[in-house]
């Protein structure tokens, strides 16, 4: 047996339950309780608002992975995983306040300078398009941060960045860092990518990876072909141009032909079908329409309209029955493009409130008929005993802005809301998710085929894993709406080349107030069964202010049954520490199973990078291959199931 192997045994799940034998393929949703809600007992419940994904690693070296949220506009907060699925607030303990304000995006741990301890990149904006916003580049210093990311060259202050991705691309043993953003309201361009040189600085090289458009979010690094040579596939923000795909096995990059271009929120790669190649899955979800309707609970309502001239000049608007007196919270989704009191008018009358949030009473009266021409603004009132009628008539732009207006409007009553109807456009119909398996190298499309849109939802990210543990990669979608939660989606890989649906996302299907932002796994409680942290304070474009300040999070953890699994630590020597750019291969009762370590990103969000793999029924695995990124391949035999291994690069 080649290299170290360490690793204590953890326990498996011994509850041997019926859901780890899928019947056959058919249309009906599956009904089984996968996951429980464990939000309370894990502490992170105390938060509402804003969210911009999650990102896990082990910050205090004891074994358990943590948890970083970024909160967007809000304070970040670091969780400490206590375990038994309860996590400490130790944000405060480790971090200083001026280090935690700003407009945050994602965020991504590793350990750039191979010390052994996980650092943190914090990305940020650029002051709403066109300012100047530094970077953070957390050193972990054991029992404190330190932002070094001015010292090291990328904080990147006119960068509009969104999702980070760490990365070796000159093969130095080094992390690079590749800072996805959007493209600047402005002319300007900074960079995206950093190389890592000598005393833990960086050197902005655009040249090693340069994105074909201005904007590109997000990236994730995968391999594609049989060689292992790692590949970087990047979401880009032009209509006619959405995905790149690059070959990062050698500088500059290489932009591979593989996939159509075609609109999606995020993607997950993985061997769906265990014939040692990767595959990917695209989550999508439809453009919003000019009215989006959303209920956070029964006695409130939140409505999101885009007021423009390619809307026309019909009013929009919406009718809801419910009790009087009304709670009324009227905004803005960017705080530029402020609302008038104005423009608000009340009932027959058509009075003004004395401002955005007030309580508007039963006698208000009906609305008067809005002729063409009628004023711009929102007109609210009452034109039946229990029946409220919202309309808005759209004005030209504001000033200088060639987009839309978007208003958001929260309506809130003592007793139920119902009879929610829209009286202007609503969504299409959603955007089916594509399923790309890989056929040595070549990409076929094989959604349909394999019942991944039996279902549709407005699909925002995506995760995927063994969550049953029978050997075979499994689907979680968090679903959207552009103010109101639809119910996730759980799609259980029968490994007969099908997806299944399970009811109600097996347990996890979110709902509630908000907007579906992010989904992330790690195996928070160490039984050897992947857990999942979703968020629901998606705070960007029209979902900024009313409708993700009821976002939260949700811990859901995987109730487990008598299969077996294993984890896998890797620890680079002549790669980087982190051994982020592996291939790693499971072999266990003749199947083998593959995993890339991408450092877990994919949009918005980072996964714990644990790599993990189910083993149904066998409890002893043949043979363990990791292909590193020094070019190295090593080679374990005969290791035991139920364990967490570490797997130490032979020097």
């Amino acid at each position: 047996m080649l290299g170290a192997v360490a690793g204590a045994a953890i326990v498996a799940a011994s509850a041997a339950l019926a859901w780890r034998f899928l019947p056959a393929f058919g249309s009906a949703p599956l009904a089984l309780n996968v996951f429980e809600d464990i939000t309370k007992l894990s502490g992170l419940d105390a938060y509402q608002g804003m969210t911009h994904g999650a990102a896990w690693a082990d910050f205090d070296g004891d074994g358990r992975p943590d948890v970083y949220v970024t909160n967007h506009l809000n304070a970040p907060r670091l969780y400490r995983n206590l375990g038994g699925g309860r996590f400490e607030d130790v944000t405060a303990r480790v971090f200083k306040p001026e280090h935690l304000q700003g407009d945050k995006h994602g965020a991504a741990w590793a350990d750039f300078d191979n010390d052994g301890r996980p650092d943190l990149v914090q990305l940020t904006g650029a002051i709403q398009g066109m300012g100047a916003e530094p970077k953070r580049l957390f050193h972990n210093l054991g029992d404190r941060f330190e932002d070094v990311a001015a010292a090291a060259g990328v904080d990147n202050l006119e960068g509009r960045t969104r999702s980070p991705l760490w990365l070796d691309l000159d093969g130095d043993g080094k992390l690079d860092l590749f800072q996805g953003a959007e493209a600047r309201l402005d002319a300007k361009t900074p960079p995206f990518t950093f190389l890592q040189r000598a005393d833990k600085r960086f050197e902005a090289f655009g040249a090693a990876l340069t994105p074909a458009k201005r904007g590109a979010p997000f990236c994730i690094l995968t391999t594609l072909a049989a060689d292992d040579k790692p590949v970087v596939v990047c979401r880009l923000m032009d209509p006619k141009a959405t995905v790149q795909v690059f070959d990062v096995s050698s500088l500059p990059a290489r932009t591979l032909d593989l996939l159509p271009q075609t609109a999606f929120e995020d993607i997950a790669a993985a061997d769906f079908d265990n014939d040692g190649q990767m595959d990917l899955f695209m989550v999508r979800k439809s453009p919003p329409a000019a009215l989006a309707l959303g209920r956070p609970s029964d006695n409130s309502v939140v409505a999101s309209m885009a007021l423009g001239a390619a809307h026309g000049e019909a009013p929009l608007g919406f009718t809801v029955h419910g009790p009087g007196p009304l709670q009324v919270q009227l905004g803005a989704s960017s705080t530029s493009e402020p609302v008038p009191v104005e423009r608000v008018h009340l009932g027959a009358q058509g009075t003004h409130p004395a401002a955005l949030r007030f309580e508007l009473p039963a006698s208000v009266g009906a609305l008067p008929a809005l002729a063409p021409g009628a004023a711009p603004g929102v007109y609210i009132g009452l034109t039946a005993p229990d029946r409220w009628d919202v309309r808005v008539v759209a004005g030209p732009p504001p000033a200088g802005k060639p987009h839309a207006q978007e208003l958001q409007l929260k309506l809130s009553a003592a007793g139920a809301l119902t009879k929610l109807e829209p009286t202007g456009p609503t969504a299409a119909e959603e955007a089916p998710a594509r399923l790309f398996m890989n056929r040595s190298g070549k990409f076929v499309e094989e959604s349909e085929k394999r019942g991944l849109n039996r279902r549709l939802v407005a699909g925002i990210n995506v995760v995927a894993a063994d969550f049953d543990n029978d050997m075979h990669v499994d689907l979680f979608v968090q679903a959207s709406g552009d103010v109101g939660l639809q119910d996730n989606l759980l799609l259980l890989n029968d490994g007969s080349g099908k997806f299944r649906i399970v009811k109600e996302a097996g347990g996890a299907p979110g709902g509630g107030g908000g907007v579906g932002d992010s989904v992330t796994t790690a195996d928070v409680d160490g039984d050897g069964f992947m857990d999942i942290l979703t968020a629901s304070g998606g705070s960007m474009g029209r979902s900024l202010g009313l409708p993700s300040d009821a976002g939260r999070y949700r811990l859901y953890r995987n109730k487990g049954n008598a299969n077996h699994w294993i984890e896998i630590d890797l620890e680079g020597t002549r790669s980087n520490r982190d051994g982020i750019g592996a291939v790693v291969r499971v072999t266990a009762g003749g199947v083998t199973q593959m995993r890339v370590q991408g450092g877990g990103m994919h949009h918005r969000s980072q996964n714990h990078t644990r790599l993990h793999f189910g083993l149904a029924r066998n409890a002893q695995i043949e043979k363990i291959a990791v292909h590193w990124p020094s070019g190295a391949v090593q080679e374990l035999s005969g290791p035991k199931a139920d364990q967490v291994l570490k797997i130490r690069e032979t020097p």
